[in-house]
């Protein structure tokens, strides 16, 4: 025991006067890991740059380097090209029917062993529906982090001055068509306000759903776009352009037209994601109201948003270092603000319950109607294929709006 005591005395001397005769040694430098995600500006993108400082002050072994990628679909296109470059991300946000691709073909790093290692509670915390959509056969390569529903919102000035209820949104097609045509104002045949703006293409995937159809059965694979339910669906959708004249062509063939209409006063009715609602309140000048999505034989709203994966062809150290980050905000408090700054739902259980969330619910009534929402959500089908057909469906809606 007196050897080894001297010992220790020995090498500790020997650091002081290596320290003075070459300066202190250098710290351990810090593992850096990137993360690709699709927010631009915004709410999303603060609630990003807040998670990463959070989890920098929390430890200094690990840094995150976040960066915009694009939107999700070019997000998409960037990392087919930069996997067989190796220039991935370490981490990635992915579009929750697209992750599939990824994961069929081995670019996405499986999780159950590092679940495994924090224990049950870490999967438990996570609410079904989240946890549904963040599997894939099965498997889970990616945890859920931004997921949404489809929401109308609404200019509740404009109702008023239409002489319809604000408190009132319209419940069903039917009553969404005839709210539509009281707000669309035209003179000379020039419009002032369109009654209501073109489904994105996840509102006219909850329209099939809804008209008793669908997309691609998720168990199965089963196509149902082509089903005469479905094709009803596109053919109502279309009408508001086409027969109805109360919906933008223009809004109809670029969905970023569709928000500056809706934005500017420009269009009274507005369908956009539950993470639109921190944004779309912000910048609004008027008042905002918000409704679940209006219904046919049924309701249903798919369950949209992002994951966050890790991507393969990393060192073990990279990747045990992007763990910790997915691990971090993984967290009830750390999904509380991205919840209470964009509308994303909560998708740990405890998230309502933690202070920030339970300040945002009580003061802004419109936070809850996602929530309620999730009694009719649906998980939609991931298959590799699905990002090819979302192109396609897009190109061919196009087409349809412009009489093609």
């Amino acid at each position: 025991m007196h050897r080894r005591r001297s010992l220790f005395r020995v090498l500790a001397a020997s650091t002081v006067a290596l320290s003075f005769a070459f300066g202190p040694l250098p710290a351990r430098a810090a593992t850096e890991v990137t993360f690709w995600h699709s927010f631009a500006s915004g709410e999303g993108a603060k609630a990003i740059a807040t998670l990463v400082e959070r989890f920098h002050a929390a430890q200094p072994e690990v840094r995150v380097k976040a960066e915009f990628a694009g939107n999700y679909g070019d997000l998409v296109t960037k990392l087919q090209a930069a996997i067989p470059a190796k220039r991935q991300p370490h981490l990635v946000m992915l579009e929750i029917t697209r992750y599939g691709l990824f994961a069929e073909r081995g670019a996405l790093v499986p999780l159950e062993p590092f679940f495994e290692r924090e224990g049950a509670d870490f999967v438990a915390r996570i609410r079904p529906f989240a946890r549904e959509a963040a599997l894939y056969k099965g498997r889970s390569y990616v945890i859920p982090f931004n997921v949404s529903t489809p929401l109308l919102y609404y200019n509740r000035d404009l109702f008023a001055a239409a002489g319809l209820d604000p408190n009132k949104p319209p419940a069903t097609w039917d009553e969404l068509l005839a709210a539509a045509r009281k707000l669309h104002r035209s003179e000379n045949g020039r419009t002032s306000v369109w009654g209501i703006n073109p489904p994105p293409q996840w509102v006219r995937w909850a329209m099939t759903h809804q008209a008793g159809g669908g997309w691609v059965v998720p168990d199965t694979d089963e196509v149902l776009i082509d089903r005469p339910e479905s094709i009803e669906a596109y053919r109502t959708a279309a009408s508001w352009v086409l027969e109805h004249g109360v919906a933008s062509k223009d809004a109809a063939l670029d969905e970023k037209v569709a928000v500056q209409y809706f934005l500017s006063g420009q269009a009274a009715i507005h369908f956009d994601s539950t993470g639109s609602l921190g944004n779309l309140v912000r910048d609004a000048k008027f008042s905002v109201g918000v409704a679940p999505l209006p219904c046919k034989l049924r309701c249903a709203a798919p369950i949209g948003g992002a994951v966050i994966g890790i991507m393969a062809g990393h060192s073990a150290a990279e990747t045990e270092a992007a763990w910790r980050f997915l691990a971090f905000i993984n967290r009830p408090e750390q999904n509380a603000t991205v919840f209470a700054l964009t509308g994303y739902l909560p998708v740990l259980v405890d998230t309502p319950n933690m202070p920030e969330a339970k300040a945002r619910l009580d003061s802004d009534p419109p936070w809850s109607v996602a929530i309620r929402q999730l009694d009719v959500a649906f998980v939609r089908a991931r298959p590799p294929a699905m990002p090819a057909i979302r192109a396609k469906e897009e190109q061919v809606w196009q087409a349809i709006v412009l009489g093609k």
